[in-house]
């Protein structure tokens, strides 16, 4: 799964931890409306996962 293997490279970039990161793509987000990892079964749902970890890690920035 190149989705899920990117998504977690990017994920562990933002929470600084592979298991920050792996908790975070199994949790139910209420701006995606299911589990990041649900959504890395096609291009579309890897992009929004994309686009919101690009969120988060504004969100996490501005602290």
């Amino acid at each position: 799964m190149a989705y899920l293997a990117s998504a977690l490279d990017r994920a562990i970039e933002v929470f600084g931890s592979k298991e920050r990161a792996e908790l975070w793509l199994e949790k139910m987000s209420t701006e995606l409306g299911t589990s990041p990892k649900a959504l890395l079964d096609s291009r579309e749902g890897y992009e929004r996962v994309l686009r919101h970890l690009h969120s988060v890690d504004i969100a996490m920035n501005l602290r």
